[in-house]
């Protein structure tokens, strides 16, 4: 794939919380594939609620140390049936039944996402070296990857895999145009809660330094401004119930 043709890629994280309604996740799927037929597009996506739903339903134990799931062999064997099972599928059935082409695959698919695992949390890993072979190939193809959060270590181990993270390094190895986080917030919200429709990523630390950002946003534009050094033209933040039409939210960007 020629360079000029890579920062075209746009790549969407979607929340699982977003995906959990079935009409928000139609309005969204539907402008996805709109957008599909003028770009190539990478979605991945996470699931918690719905990890959540079946722990329960299993009677597994689902318990965080901060903020992360902690992943024992119990809950990551239920992490891969539901996210690379329930919820991949679902998407990329409803993408197909939409009109395009999706191929659902998580991060241990063509070695895609090899991770350092993080043992304090289980079976869970930070990506450390990604391969773009297959999801290059599936977008020549004209197929819309669709990318569960799951990857895995030099010992061939499944592990989980924040799923923003995975969008986040997938769209640095690409050298993306765009990298979209759909989330349930318009974006990074200043003091009188409006949003900030741009913002510089050498602004990022007055900000966090003013307060304004905060919370579990912090970590959110860190990546951003990592991303975008890394290659990324821009970053968005954007409310999911909104779709991606028209992005509302907040740019990052050098």
């Amino acid at each position: 794939m020629a360079a000029k043709n890579r920062q075209k890629i746009t790549v969407i994280k979607f929340g699982g919380s977003i995906a959990q309604d079935p009409a928000t996740r139609r309005k969204f799927l539907k402008e996805l594939v709109a957008l599909s037929k003028k770009e190539p597009v990478i979605l991945v996506h996470g699931g918690g609620p719905e990890i959540n739903t079946w722990l329960a339903k299993v009677q597994v134990e689902s318990r965080f140390i901060n903020g992360l799931r902690y992943t024992d062999e119990k809950v990551l064997e239920v992490v891969e049936m539901v996210l690379s099972g329930k919820v991949n599928k679902t998407i990329v059935g409803e993408i197909n039944a939409l009109g395009a082409s999706a191929v659902g695959i998580s991060g241990k698919d063509g070695k895609s996402i090899m991770c350092t695992p993080v043992p304090r949390i289980g079976l869970v890993g930070d990506p450390a070296m990604v391969n773009t072979t297959l999801v290059k190939t599936l977008l020549g193809a004209k197929f819309i990857p669709v990318i569960s959060s799951l990857g895995f270590d030099a010992r061939g181990r499944t592990l989980n895999v924040n799923a923003d993270s995975v969008a986040m390094v997938m769209a640095m190895s690409l050298k993306s145009h765009r990298l979209v986080f759909l989330t349930d917030v318009s974006g990074v919200l200043d003091e009188n809660k409006k949003t900030i429709p741009m913002i510089k990523i050498n602004e990022i630390q007055k900000l966090i330094d003013d307060k304004i950002v905060t919370g579990g946003m912090i970590p959110k534009v860190l990546a951003c401004v990592r991303a975008v050094k890394r290659g990324v033209q821009e970053v968005w933040i954007v409310n999911g119930k909104k779709g991606i039409a028209r992005l509302e939210g907040t740019v990052i960007k050098k």
